[in-house]
């Protein structure tokens, strides 16, 4: 009795949570989405006159890649007149400034906001938003670029008032400059652009993302994952979130160890926003509420999920079912370190262990939160390839 308790406990109910997550939810988006597209279709007007935007970079040490993004700023299709760039830095040691000034120089659109001790990522993009004199603002990372197309279509989704971020379609490539969309990455762009059709897309990237200016709220000095809380202030304000695939933006594949740092740290900030910003999944956030949990906080306990499941079938050892799915869980975690050393189309044959490698990244984030160092400026980022 007491062992089917336990398996009710530690291997239903998780594995239940694992397939709602990933397959029950998005399904049940989908129908909601449907229904709602039968719905008469309303008509936004359309702009005049584009708006004034803002591109606000925060950038430390990024010597190696700020030249080719200011240059691609300069090729967008948007309106001259209604287009200006800031970078703000704190302290760089290196070579950023100066050649941010070189270009403000000869473009005035372009100007540099820059302060001469460290106070952190979040700082600098909360004097970016103060500075900013755009309607809207496309907070973006130094080492991305943009579709020539990217500022018009994120742009006009501005149309509807009710909007208040959105989400832009990024898409990597790999050292040969060919596309190197993942499964992983075709799966959540499609999430997003259901999400954003009932007006609430979560996945947005820090790679490159558009916030009115007017919703943007100071962000807290040690915050790790900006982008996020930036939708969250917008969420909180009772606006939109919607995705753009037309605003196609374009980011490089990195090695396994420096993509493992990253959603290592990514994590770290998860947890952080798990303590501070919860209170989104209130019953009166409506339909935000159940997209976020749904789509993130699960996923930031599947690492919790996987574990339970694979001691529920270690307690169930003696069931065939149960000790066949402990032999395949097993195989699966001791193949795992091999997802570093694997390339290329080789890489799909290691799905499962892909995906379990993504979770112990999850687990690393969650160490370093409770027991790591603490981080004064939040403002550690992967190191960047001189391609």
């Amino acid at each position: 009795m007491m062992f089917d308790l336990i398996a009710i406990l530690f291997f239903w109910t998780p594995l239940i949570l694992f397939v709602y997550h990933w397959f029950i939810f998005p399904l049940i988006l989908f129908l909601i989405v449907k229904i709602r597209r039968k719905d008469k279709k309303v008509d936004l007007p359309q702009y005049l006159e584009f708006p004034r935007v803002t591109i606000a970079i925060a950038a430390w040490n990024e010597e190696l890649t700020i030249g080719t993004k200011l240059r691609n700023c300069q090729e967008l299709d948007y309106p001259a007149d209604k287009l200006e760039v800031l970078v703000g830095t704190d302290a760089v040691t290196d070579r950023t400034n100066e050649i941010v000034q070189s270009f403000a120089e000869s473009d005035s659109r372009i100007r540099l906001i820059t302060v001469n001790e460290r106070v952190g990522k979040s700082a600098v993009i909360n004097m970016l938003a103060e500075k900013a004199s755009g309607e809207i603002i496309l907070f973006t990372d130094a080492d991305v670029l943009l579709e020539p197309q990217a500022l018009k279509a994120g742009v006009a989704r501005f149309r509807d008032p009710k909007v208040g971020m959105v989400a832009t379609a990024y898409v990597r490539r790999n050292k040969e400059g060919n596309i190197a969309e993942s499964i992983w990455d075709r799966y959540e762009n499609k999430l997003k652009e259901l999400e954003g059709m009932i007006g609430c897309t979560v996945g947005i990237s820090g790679y490159a993302m558009f916030v009115r200016r007017s919703l943007v709220r100071p962000l807290p000095h040690d915050i790790i994952n900006d982008d996020y809380v930036l939708g969250i202030f917008v969420f909180l304000q009772g606006y939109k979130s919607v995705y753009e695939p037309k605003s196609v933006v374009w980011t490089k594949v990195e090695p396994p160890e420096i993509e493992f740092t990253r959603k290592a740290r990514m994590n770290r900030g998860n947890v952080q926003q798990i303590f501070r910003y919860s209170r989104i999944l209130l019953p009166k956030y409506g339909a935000v509420a159940w997209v976020l949990f749904s789509h993130k906080y699960l996923r930031w306990f599947v690492p919790f999920i996987l574990l339970s499941i694979l001691i529920a079938s270690a307690i169930k050892i003696t069931i065939p079912f149960f000790r066949i799915l402990l032999i395949l869980q097993l195989l699966t975690y001791l193949t795992t370190p091999l997802v570093p050393y694997v390339k290329g189309n080789l890489r799909k044959f290691l799905l499962p262990q892909y995906y379990i490698w993504v979770n112990w990244a999850l687990i690393v984030g969650y160490w370093q939160y409770f027991f790591g160092k603490r981080v004064k400026y939040n403002w550690l980022r992967t190191e960047r390839r001189a391609d």
